[in-house]
């Protein structure tokens, strides 16, 4: 890669810095493989995305079954 193709690239992250490697590529039309981009982006300072801490798959509703089987009571025994 030159260092316009660098240049392209951070001013990109400027615009979007949450945007994937693989859309980078896409977006710039670069010839180059994903761990090229990867590598320049760990050079240039750049971390891994962090994983949101609320987890998507828990806004959709549950599924008949599972909720039946979730929200059956319970019988507590006491010790003795």
């Amino acid at each position: 890669m030159s260092d316009a193709d660098h240049q392209h690239i951070l001013s990109l992250l400027e615009k979007q810095p949450d945007i994937a490697c693989l859309k980078i590529i896409e977006t710039l039309d670069l010839p180059v493989s994903i761990d090229t981009v990867w590598r320049f982006l760990q050079q240039a300072g750049y971390r891994r995305k962090k994983k949101p801490l609320h987890a998507s798959e828990q806004e959709r509703p549950r599924c008949g079954a599972e909720e039946k089987r979730l929200e059956r009571p319970y019988i507590w025994i006491q010790g003795k």
